[in-house]
């Protein structure tokens, strides 16, 4: 992968960067309008696969498109502590067993307990990684299995990537399909799954890298079939088909689903393209077969079902695909934004998960991985709202809440050089998850040298507004061909 963070900005670089923040900024009342609803229901973690079915297996079909697993901002059917009122915003939390490591060029991991009294755990253990991306030998990856309807642990990830730094990634169909959520693009595999209009429509948002660095801000796929291009495409390789629309699959995705895409609905029909002909018609939907290179299997659903019908063997069918929102060369998706320039976009500040989030600072040139540990007697992890300010105190402009709960786990070196998870995760081990995302460092090693801290904690006395600005300038990407 090419090394995003010594790229020189060139004009055209930073005039997509300046189009990115501002589509990202005018995504900010979009974003509040869609949490005003969502809030305290969307999801926030990713659920077990052990963790009752009835929660796993009626959750994003029996749901549809709004995305809601379970309660309280998890889909695990593990309720989040919930916590008492703020304390004093005057009164700066304090700070315990507060240590950093410089554990290659440009890159610190620092982990502290940040003491704040708020009720019932006082405490919250928090682990860190801040990258300059100025620093040399470093690249940003998404971290996938082979196919992803597979899961992997988030130290497998890492190790399997020889990464320095991995944490968890996407929410995912976890106990159906196990397949990610949101967006993900790989940087030598290309586009391997996403939606039209994302899992909760107006909130989605996307972790993604060009070569003028990393934006956070929602991206979309939008799929066309040439011959047939009044007919909708809800998305590639995703868990969930809507009633009347069409979803690709190919080998990404290794073996048929059945009705599971359709969340169990018998109106279906499956064609399978291979070298645009088709070569199968069928009213039902296999289940288990695998998906061969060459192919694309089309599933539509309701009506779309009875279009697809239509098509005969041999009919030639072609799909042209194309990115909006950006040029992204990887990708990685959450479920919401946290910070949209500097304005706070979550409002849920009761009911506190572990969590896991990435942040950009207000120049762009430096990352900041953050994993607070949760669901436990000496960390009670974070509320969102907590989260974004704790972000923006830490010097993040725009940030993303990636998944959370028991997924919530961090792969890198710790004190004493080693490679390992160095935060607590919440079901006493890790979890598997559908991906990652990483950072690759491709310079020798040198000793882990501790350092003093110098990024603020604290949560900021003035809180982010709530509120975006009214005035927002009016360009925004162009779409790209994917």
């Amino acid at each position: 992968m090419p090394d995003l963070a010594r790229s020189p900005r060139s004009r055209k670089a930073a005039a997509t960067s300046a189009r990115s923040r501002a589509l990202t900024l005018a995504t900010a009342g979009v974003l509040v309008t869609g949490l005003a609803v969502t809030a305290g229901i969307g999801p926030s973690a990713a659920d077990d696969r052990s963790a009752g079915s009835a929660v796993g297996r009626s959750s994003l079909g029996a749901q549809g498109a709004s995305g809601y697993r379970g309660r309280d901002q998890t889909s695990d059917g593990k309720p989040g502590t919930v916590v008492g009122p703020p304390v004093n915003a005057r009164v700066a939390p304090k700070l315990k067993n507060d240590v950093t490591y410089e554990i290659a060029p440009g890159v610190t991991l620092r982990q502290w307990d940040q003491v704040d009294g708020r009720q019932p755990v006082g405490q919250v253990h928090m682990n860190l990684v801040s990258v300059s991306l100025d620093a040399p030998n470093l690249s940003f990856e998404s971290l996938s299995p082979t196919y992803v309807t597979n899961r992997r642990k988030v130290s497998e990830f890492g190790a399997m990537n020889q990464a320095l730094v991995a944490v968890n990634g996407d929410f995912f169909d976890i106990g159906r399909t196990d397949a990610p959520l949101g967006v993900t693009i790989d940087q030598k595999r290309g586009i391997l799954g996403g939606s039209r209009d994302g899992w909760i429509p107006g909130v989605n948002s996307t972790l993604w890298f060009d070569d003028s660095g990393p934006h956070v801000s929602p991206l979309s796929l939008q799929y066309t079939i040439r011959q047939r291009k009044a007919w909708t495409v809800s998305g590639i390789n995703h868990p969930s088909i809507p009633p009347g629309q069409i979803g690709v699959y190919t080998s990404d995705w290794h073996r048929t689903s059945g009705y599971e895409v359709t969340a169990g609905k018998k109106r279906a029909r499956e064609v399978i393209v291979r070298k645009n002909k088709v070569i199968s018609n069928r009213p039902k939907l296999s289940d288990g077969k695998k998906i061969g290179t060459k192919d694309r299997v089309l599933i539509g659903t309701g009506p779309m079902a009875a279009k697809l019908a239509t098509l005969k063997k041999g009919k030639r069918i072609t799909l042209s695909k194309r990115i909006e929102g950006g040029r992204p060369r990887v990708a990685i998706s959450g479920d919401r934004a946290l910070l949209v320039n500097g304005v706070r976009t979550v409002i849920n500040n009761t009911i506190a998960h572990p969590r896991t989030a990435v942040g950009i600072d207000a120049d762009g040139r430096k990352l900041l991985i953050l994993v607070v540990d949760g669901r436990s007697t000496v960390s009670r992890g974070y509320t969102m709202v907590e989260l974004a300010n704790v972000m923006t105190a830490l010097g993040a402009e725009n940030a993303i809440n990636l998944d959370g709960g028991g997924s919530s786990a961090m792969f890198t070196r710790d004190g004493a050089g080693n490679m390992g998870i160095v935060n607590v995760p919440s079901d006493g081990g890790e979890r598997l998850v559908a991906n990652s995302f990483g950072v690759v460092y491709s310079g020798p090693y040198v000793p882990v040298v501790p350092v003093l801290p110098t990024t603020p904690t604290a949560s900021p006395t003035t809180l982010p507004p709530t509120t975006p600005p009214t005035s927002v300038p009016p360009t925004t990407p162009p779409p790209s061909k994917g």
